[in-house]
């Protein structure tokens, strides 16, 4: 199996593990570096070692995937929003001051 596959098969997987080195949620950006050295640490974790050339030209092809799949939307040729709601960041109620009796 190619090293490109093992990331496209298990792209959740790959982005759950991208979500746990950086900050990653829905609608942030995500830079292509981001995507290129998480493939790399991504295999070494599959024990499939990945040089930095080769993994640069497999974070090219899951970009593409991601894009075709609408979970990345391109902003320029280096940057992403990430469209994930799975990553969706929990929404904090502020809690409005109860009134005072005077």
């Amino acid at each position: 199996m190619k090293h490109s596959e093992i990331v496209i098969k298990n792209y959740q997987e790959f982005l759950k593990f991208l979500k746990n080195k950086l900050p990653v949620y829905h609608n942030s950006n995500v830079f292509f570096r981001d995507i290129h050295y998480g493939v790399i640490h991504f295999l070494n974790e599959k024990e499939k070692k990945s040089k930095y050339s080769k993994a640069e030209s497999i974070a090219g092809i899951v970009i593409d995937f991601l894009e075709k799949e609408g979970i990345l939307k391109k902003i320029d040729s280096q940057t992403w929003m990430l469209n994930y709601p799975e990553f969706l960041t929990p929404r904090v109620e502020k809690k409005t001051p109860a009134a005072v009796k005077v």
